[in-house]
């Protein structure tokens, strides 16, 4: 008898006895007789039983899947002790052999050392069982799994087919001929694939406290002619005023201000980047031909400032079994092709119109220095300085009291509406003259803009930004926009705010 798997004697006494000793337990061999025996009498039986972080090894092996092994390797991890003091412990973790340089689900692989540590049997089926009912039972070519235990014998058992009783399984332990039946959660982690013990996460979202800055970001797309390129511009982190300005402008296909909630994905989208499925470790040239990473249909690049350059590629689409649309991606420098749901990705449809914050002044109120608005030959030149509560201004080199100052934030709040309705990718021809222009410079000297509106047509206008047309916005509003720097002087009468 296996000096370490004793047979059980009064099961329940036994196992109150042990404590926290490390035991392996499996039933004695029973007598031989020459015909097996079905037993009729529902009989639990005390099969295994160890602690889960001494199990070293779990091997899995799947005549009709994957086999793969699993080894404990103990981490070291930060914890509080009741006093609220920081110490070390150690965790027995576990990672499968030959896929280390992947993201692995430790949590998940964890199972396969902690769901059945021990196990009782919910019934005894067939004792002596021949080979005729070893393969009724689906025990002729079974899931064998076993526990290397630290200073102990294997525990080798092998899983057979689903029992007509739900939630039950066949097993048997290697050497014997006894079937039992178990409950089937407990053999769960053993019949899933290592794909399921693979990480989906390629990189972990940014930590609240990392203030790694994305230093640009650029999307090539084979579907069009044109790139997008994102650039981290240090104004805006130091001139936020609280708006929901992003910290990045788009650079490419046309300059413009982007918005920080609709761009985020775009500009920090490899944070965070978690794959929907797993679907070929360890890809092959020919693979990667296969799943179109060869030639990709997107490739992201992002630099940060920490001197890191992550590159992520998109291939082909595919449908899944429920008519999903996914794409093949790769992360470079993690060797394996994943599956991505296309709602969880913004690369693969993106549209500068989604992102585009379609502001075009962005200069709060009290930071200009000098603003002048041109328009039907009429002028309005304001200089000004100082903050919100203590704001100097003169208007056509005249002291402003209150009133004046608050008639020339209200016109300002209209100009802060001026809306890039639709981006301009070509230079169109322009007219000869603007229908209006405004000079903005800020106190502190940084980014003077010159902004001029142009007949467009079609009842549109052209927004020039610094002499480069990039947008289109309504001709309405630059008609209300002159009707209110006519009246300007007439304090009588109230701007127009809307168009």
């Amino acid at each position: 008898m296996n000096k370490t798997l004793k047979g059980i004697i009064g099961g329940t006494v036994l196992l109150a006895a042990i404590g926290g000793g490390i035991v392996a337990l499996k039933m004695t061999d029973p007598e031989k007789t020459e015909e097996s025996s079905t037993v009729s009498e529902k009989t639990e039986t005390p099969l295994w039983h160890v602690h889960s972080d001494d199990i070293n090894k779990i091997s899995v092996e799947n005549p009709n899947g994957e086999s793969y092994v699993a080894v404990r390797k103990m981490d070291k991890v930060k914890t509080t002790d009741a006093d609220g003091n920081e110490t070390e412990e150690e965790i027995a973790n576990y990672v499968l052999e030959g896929y280390e340089d992947l993201p692995m689900d430790t949590v998940s692989i964890r199972l396969l050392a902690t769901r059945s540590p021990e196990l009782t049997s919910t019934d005894t089926v067939v004792e002596h069982a021949s080979a005729e009912e070893m393969a009724r039972f689906g025990l002729d070519e079974p899931v064998k799994v076993t526990f290397s235990v630290d200073k102990a014998d294997d525990i080798v058992f092998l899983i057979g087919g689903e029992a007509p009783i739900t939630s039950e399984r066949y097993l048997c332990l290697e050497g014997q001929d006894t079937i039992y039946t178990v409950n089937d959660v407990s053999m769960d982690p053993f019949l899933e694939s290592p794909y399921n013990y693979l990480g989906k996460t390629l990189k972990e979202t940014q930590a609240e406290d990392d203030t790694t800055i994305v230093n640009s970001v650029r999307i090539e797309r084979s579907d069009l002619d044109y790139d997008f390129y994102f650039e981290y511009d240090p104004f805006y982190s130091e001139n936020s005023n609280g708006g929901s300005m992003a910290l990045h402008v788009m650079k490419e296909p046309v300059y413009s201000l982007i918005s920080g909630d609709k761009s985020s994905p775009a500009t920090h989208g490899m944070y965070g980047l978690t794959a929907n499925e797993i679907v070929k470790p360890h890809p092959t040239e020919a693979d990667l031909k296969k799943y179109g990473l060869d030639e990709p249909f997107v490739t992201v690049t992002t630099k940060t400032d920490a001197k890191e350059t992550f590159v992520f590629k998109l291939g082909d689409s595919y449908q899944t079994e429920d008519g999903s649309k996914y794409y093949y991606g790769m992360l470079e420098g993690i060797p394996c092709v994943y599956g991505f749901f296309e709602d969880s990705i913004i690369y693969d449809d993106l549209k500068p119109e989604d992102i585009i914050s379609r502001n075009v002044f962005d200069t709060y109120v009290w930071d200009i220095g000098t603003l002048i608005y041109e328009a039907d030959g009429k002028k309005l030149e304001f200089n000004g300085k100082g903050g919100k509560d203590d704001y100097v201004l003169k208007y056509n080199g005249k002291d402003q009291d209150e009133d004046g100052i608050e008639r020339f934030r209200k016109l300002y709040t209209y100009v802060l509406q001026t809306k890039a309705e639709e981006l301009v990718y070509d230079d169109p021809e322009l007219p000869d003259k603007a229908l209006a222009k405004i000079t903005l410079k800020r106190q502190d000297g940084k980014r003077p803009v010159e902004v001029e509106f142009y007949d467009a047509g079609s009842m549109k206008a052209y927004i020039v930004i610094n002499g480069e047309t990039r947008f289109r916005c309504r001709k309405t509003y630059v008609d209300t926009l002159i009707s209110n720097i006519e009246i300007f002087d007439d304090t009588d009468k109230e701007f127009t705010m809307t168009w």
